[in-house]
């Protein structure tokens, strides 16, 4: 009781410490933590011969804060499925190839304020743009579509942002004691792990459907564990019948009393036949080939074709813009595929509310002390949107309802670039 009283008040003073003006974090006071070490290469392979009770135990150690046997089998998933990985792909990259920016807070109201607010939103995004693994941390956080969470590491000197690290998710435990505190192992911790709160603007923290109370259960990877296990198994079932579908069934008869040596002898025959096509056999031994069905029977192609549907659906929320042919039309796929769009505004508002959260915040109380406004991070969405249909919309908004409309973002929303300064442009014709 009373080292947990201790941990409380120390992390109460590191907190009232990381508020003070210009001191959050205190200079030097945060080292990297999350550095090279040999167990971020270790692999076990739970997914080698798999079965059901295996899955539930990873799924329940998870459950008790030891995440790592799932967060294997998450990547041998991926690895083993195609469809897995192409619809993890669509929906992950569906938000990391959109341009990001960093705009002022657009609820503060003053002149002082709103001039606050702009230098808050271009300071995050200089110290950004510095930072050369920030993509490569944009691209790990998003992998919690997945996964469920996903760390970064912040890396502070003289109060300035410095570095990001991603944190790899076997690092990553609960305190069994107190399952809500997260922790992060280190080679230095390797079993118990260090905990997250008591480190204030220390971590970058991404869980996009988090559960009250249970760190590890929000991915769509852990709500497709089932699917995989049935696509597995009825996949290894169908290689072994690929084999000897259509083959005929080779019987050789023998008379009673033969030695049980020369039986087994003729049973290595008969199975060379399969693949060797001769063999000696004596007079007395009477051999017959019984051909099987050779119908167009493929008893475990449906199941397969279902795995891979319903996987599709679970993360693109449609399945005809990857089933386009027999299921649907090009045209009933483009419909479908605005499902997606809800998807990725929903993913898009995850992200940017984590970065504000724990990055932004972090960034502008560091420099400028609290109670400054802080910016927000978004995507530039309008990027798939279709080109003409986005001009036929500017066209109407500019011309017919005369909406003000900034030249920079109507570039930017086409892909066109800005004209430098005396560069020859071409003009159309100026519509009256």
């Amino acid at each position: 009781m009373l080292q947990h009283t201790r941990r409380r008040i120390a992390t109460l003073l590191r907190t009232l410490g990381s508020l003070l003006p210009g001191g959050s974090p205190r200079s030097g006071d945060l080292r990297r933590v999350i550095r090279p070490w040999r167990d971020d290469s270790a692999r076990t392979y739970p997914s080698v011969g798999i079965t059901p009770s295996r899955v539930l135990a990873f799924l329940q150690a998870a459950d008790a804060g030891y995440p790592q046997m799932q967060f294997e089998l998450f990547s041998e998933m991926l690895q083993k499925w195609p469809r897995l990985a192409a619809v993890e792909n669509t929906r992950r990259l569906a938000l990391t190839g959109l341009d990001w920016e960093i705009t002022p807070d657009p609820a503060v109201t003053g002149n002082g304020q709103t001039r606050l607010a702009e230098q808050a939103a271009d300071y995050c995004r200089q110290t950004l743009l510095a930072l050369d693994r920030f993509r490569d941390v944009l691209d790990h956080l998003a992998n919690a579509i997945g996964h469920g969470i996903a760390l970064a590491e912040l890396v502070w000197d003289n109060s300035r942002l410095v570095d990001i690290v991603p944190v790899p998710h076997s690092r990553l435990i609960a305190d069994p004691h107190e399952p809500w505190r997260l922790h992060v192992r280190t080679e230095e911790q390797p079993s118990s792990g260090i905990p997250l709160d008591e480190q204030p603007y220390k971590w970058v923290i991404h869980k996009p459907r988090a559960q009250p109370g249970r760190h590890f259960e929000g991915g769509l990877l852990r709500a497709s564990v089932l699917l995989y296990l049935a696509q597995n198994l009825s996949f290894k079932d169908w290689l072994i019948y690929s084999q000897i579908a259509g083959m005929p069934v080779r019987v050789a008869q023998f008379e009673p009393g033969t030695p049980e040596a020369d039986k087994q002898q003729l049973l290595k025959m008969l199975e060379s036949l399969g693949t060797d096509a001769v063999a000696v056999f004596s007079k007395n031994i009477d051999m017959k080939f019984v051909e099987t069905s050779r119908g167009g029977d493929k008893p475990y192609q449906p199941l397969q074709e279902y795995c891979n549907t319903e996987i599709t659906i679970l993360w693109l929320g449609q399945h005809l813009t990857t089933d386009v042919g027999d299921s649907g039309s090009r045209a009933a796929a483009e419909i479908h595929d605005r499902v997606r769009e809800d998807l990725l505004v929903d993913d898009i508002a995850d992200e940017g509310q984590t970065i504000r959260r724990e990055l932004l915040t972090p960034l502008v109380h560091a420099r400028f002390g609290d109670g400054v406004p802080v910016p927000h991070f978004r995507r530039a969405l309008i990027q798939s949107v279709d080109t003409k249909v986005l001009a036929d919309t500017l066209a109407v908004a500019i011309n017919q309802l005369g909406l003000p409309v900034p030249e920079r973002w109507v570039h930017r929303a086409l892909g066109i670039p800005e004209p430098g300064v005396g560069e020859p442009v071409l003009t159309g014709r100026a519509q009256s």
